[in-house]
């Protein structure tokens, strides 16, 4: 299809194989890119792989990776080097949640939390930046949350953590904007993924999400390829630093 907006555009997404990142990718194989599908799990990956395929995606070969691990995002990167020669976009969709009263958890339990959402979105940023800056070209795309900017309850290492990632963002975009890498952020609403459902699943919370937001109602995950699509773009050349909210109003609403 002529004319697609990401024609033939290399895209590395982490965390595709969860319900955000892989509606994403979605929406960049329908614009024409080639995603590159990265996660721990191996199974899911190869899974993934093959749903793409589908969709007319050529990358055939399931590497796993954990964005905690340097090794494995640079042996990641230098498969892509090795077989398209740059990367054009990366989106870090990572993610790990935990609902538990701050004063029950577990330093075990902080540490893996901040390691996976703010830990992993900085190597993520950090390796794949280092091949951007080099191309002197690039679009980061970190997935941020309601939690960057408001406190929801019981959630103190994942908000923290996802606050660090709004200010990683603006952080990297200040220092690579002149070298033509742009680093942008996407701020999810409350979308029913397998990452929250769990704590969706308290109809009290649900009604106190639903009547907080202007739209009255959860977002579907697909409505955050949009966003994604546009900051991937050609289109979105003078954006950078920016925290894009794809949330029905929520983050606009003071509740009174």
């Amino acid at each position: 299809m002529p004319g697609r907006r990401l024609e033939n555009k290399i895209i590395l997404v982490f965390g595709a194989t969860g319900d955000i990142g892989k509606a994403i990718s979605a929406g960049f194989i329908n614009e024409g890119a080639q995603v590159i599908p990265a996660s721990r799990n191996r199974e899911k990956v190869a899974q993934t792989i093959d749903e793409f395929k589908k969709a007319g995606n050529q990358w055939t070969e399931p590497v796993t990776c954990d964005v905690t691990d340097e090794s494995q995002i640079e042996y990641l990167c230098e498969k892509i080097m090795a077989r398209f020669a740059r990367i054009d976009c990366m989106v870090c969709a990572s993610g790990a949640y935990l609902k538990k009263p701050a004063q029950d958890v577990s330093l075990e339990e902080w540490n893996h939390i901040i390691s996976v959402n703010l830990t992993g979105v900085f190597l993520a940023n950090k390796i794949v930046g280092k091949i951007m800056l080099s191309q002197s070209k690039g679009s980061i795309i970190n997935i941020g949350s309601l939690g960057s900017f408001v406190s929801l309850s019981h959630t103190i290492p994942y908000c923290v953590s996802k606050s660090g990632v709004v200010m990683l963002t603006k952080c990297l975009s200040s220092e690579w904007c002149s070298h033509g890498v742009r680093v942008n952020a996407i701020i999810p609403g409350v979308f029913p993924t397998n990452l929250n459902r769990k704590a969706l699943s308290d109809p009290v919370r649900l009604n106190n999400i639903i009547n907080r937001t202007p739209m009255k109602r959860l977002g579907e995950v697909n409505e955050l390829a949009g966003a994604a699509v546009y900051l991937a773009s050609d289109e979105s050349s003078f954006v950078t630093g920016t925290t894009f909210a794809v949330d029905g109003g929520f983050l606009a609403h003071s509740g009174f």
